[in-house]
């Protein structure tokens, strides 16, 4: 396809391949985090397998960019890194799938997918900038990146069982195949050949290093360099594992909430720059993530509505601190070396920044763990014949708020509503619905007692990964073993008759969430109240010339 298409038709053809673009990066980033905990992943192999991305960031300038810029259109390269990434996704998830997946393997091809994806965002975005025709409308293109995030994760939740099946994976690869496949039908947007004599590429800012003897920027570098640490790339691997462990509804489909409330304050960032400054700005978006961290530190009876706040803030987090970052950069920047700047930024703020709030996150999750999260049944039979007793890791049961499951909160989880409107109504009762709640807690008052145990008198079956009809793995739970987990439970939770209340039932199970978000929310605020101190609003760069002549 050339480009004597119509500018009308240039406009959707760029919005599809955008939607793609972040339905890709969107189909595993909440997702991973959850699932990592249903094949009990230990914390800081999470963390690194969240590092991926910004690894790639790092890495793909320094390789791919450079070739990709001097030799190859910007749609065929597109086409072959999507094709890459899009079979290592999908060998991700069939690894999952089949119960085969080690970590040196699994970080391998999300890192091969990370090192694939990122130079795909700067080339499409090139192509944006390049054929639409009104350069100034680009917005209203990436808007649809938003979009397709969005989109993909309410698909998943709804029907790929969100966050604890790794069918995820899989869409997130085919999405992959299919806009490697569209891409060649993109505009053709040819290379722009070698630097010219004595231009030199400059992919991770170093030229831009300069303007640290600006103390106005060098404050400003960072300050928002240490606050994004314990940003975006901490918050990402643990949100669904909270979301679970809370015992909220469809973790998933929840953190698009997100992604709504991006949108809507994007739209707002110019108002606000514009009448305020982008110092204040900045310092909205630090006090942002300070505050949703408070918010997510709460339990209790409003932590549900606490969370959903600490959610929605995330477009204050995201646009007041990045992308406001961004735009502060730029205003500081001679015209010489503005790309040079914004390249440095995405190192910072991408890159490095992101791969250690990852790791970070994966230390402090392992620092503080759940108090009961697994226990060691033993079967008896072997025992009885003679043999070692054969002992397995296993999960505790689930316990949903049977109050909350009547409430108008249960149609948040699509999963659960897509497979009541498509079962047939000769059709069993769904054994991934039980729960503890419904199973022994008879009068629905989200407490069990020790006579609601004692009249357990038949072993509890769940069905873990029901979609998939290979890797189907049906677990028991003996009377015994539940009475031995609840006398744990009581124990921790300082219940004195043996009765265990579901919110302690949560807490015990759930890790120290109150110093995951507290200590990040500590970093951000020292350097919200540095900048708060010494930063200043940007001063252009020509202005700043003609007042040191």
């Amino acid at each position: 396809m050339t480009d004597t298409k119509s500018n009308a038709m240039i406009y959707p053809r760029l919005c599809i391949a955008y939607f793609c673009q972040f339905a890709i990066w969107g189909s595993w980033a909440g997702a991973l985090g959850g699932y990592a905990g249903v094949i009990n992943l230990p914390d800081s192999q999470v963390g690194w397998l969240y590092a991926a991305i910004p690894l790639g960031a790092v890495i793909s300038p320094l390789f791919i960019g450079p070739i990709a810029d001097r030799f190859f259109a910007a749609q065929k390269v597109i086409a072959l890194l999507h094709f890459i990434g899009g079979l290592c996704l999908a060998a991700a998830g069939w690894l999952c799938a089949t119960g085969n997946q080690s970590f040196p393997l699994l970080m391998t091809l999300i890192l091969l997918s990370g090192v694939c994806f990122m130079p795909t965002i700067a080339l499409i975005n090139t192509i944006v900038f390049k054929h639409l025709p009104n350069p100034d409308k680009a917005p209203r293109v990436f808007i649809f990146g938003t979009i397709g995030w969005i989109a993909i994760n309410l698909f998943i939740a709804a029907f790929c069982g969100g966050a604890t099946t790794p069918y995820f994976f899989f869409v997130g690869g085919a999405v992959s195949i299919f806009l490697a496949v569209y891409s060649l039908s993109l505009p053709n947007t040819p290379p722009k050949g070698a630097p010219a004599p004595g231009e030199k590429s400059d992919a991770l800012g170093l030229g831009a290093m300069k303007l640290f003897k600006n103390p106005t920027f060098a404050i400003f570098a960072v300050c928002i360099f240490f606050a994004s640490i314990p940003a975006c790339n901490y918050f990402f691997p643990a949100q669904v594992t909270f979301l679970t462990q809370r015992g909220y509804p469809s973790p998933l489909a929840l953190t698009t909430l997100n992604q709504f409330s991006e949108i809507f304050f994007m739209a707002l960032l110019p108002f606000f720059v514009a009448r305020i400054g982008l110092k204040r700005v900045l310092l909205i978006g630090m006090l942002a993530w300070v505050a949703r961290y408070v918010c997510f530190a709460q339990g209790g009876t409003l932590g549900f509505e606490l969370a959903l706040i600490g959610l929605i803030l995330h477009g204050f987090c995201y646009s007041f601190l990045y992308v406001a970052a961004y735009m502060y950069a730029d205003k500081m920047a001679p015209t010489d070396i503005k790309a040079s700047v914004q390249s440095l930024m995405a190192f910072l703020l991408l890159g490095v920044g992101q791969v250690l709030g990852s790791v970070g996150y994966g230390t402090m999750a392992e620092n503080y763990p759940p108090q009961v999260k697994y226990y060691y049944p033993v079967q008896t039979t072997t025992a009885q014949l003679g043999v070692a007793p054969v002992v397995t890791q296993m999960s505790l049961p689930q316990w949903n708020d049977v109050q909350r499951e009547k409430s108008a909160w249960r149609y948040l989880n699509l999963g659960e509503q897509v497979a009541q409107l498509m079962a047939k109504p000769t059709d069993e009762q769904d054994t991934d619905s039980k729960h503890l709640g419904i199973e022994i807690d008879k009068n629905g008052d989200n407490v069990i007692t020790r006579e609601e145990l004692a009249g357990i008198t038949e072993s509890l079956k769940y069905t873990i990964n029901k979609k998939s009809k290979t890797n189907k793995k049906e677990v028991f739970y003996s009377p015994e073993d539940l009475k031995f987990i609840f006398a744990q439970v009581a124990e921790k939770s300082g219940s004195t008759d043996g009765s265990v209340t579901h919110a302690q039932w949560l807490t015990v199970q759930s890790q120290n969430w109150k110093m995951i978000w507290y200590l990040p929310a500590a970093c951000i605020s020292v350097f919200f109240l540095i900048f708060l101190a010494l930063g200043k609003d940007p001063v252009p760069a020509e202005v700043t010339g003609k007042k040191e002549e």
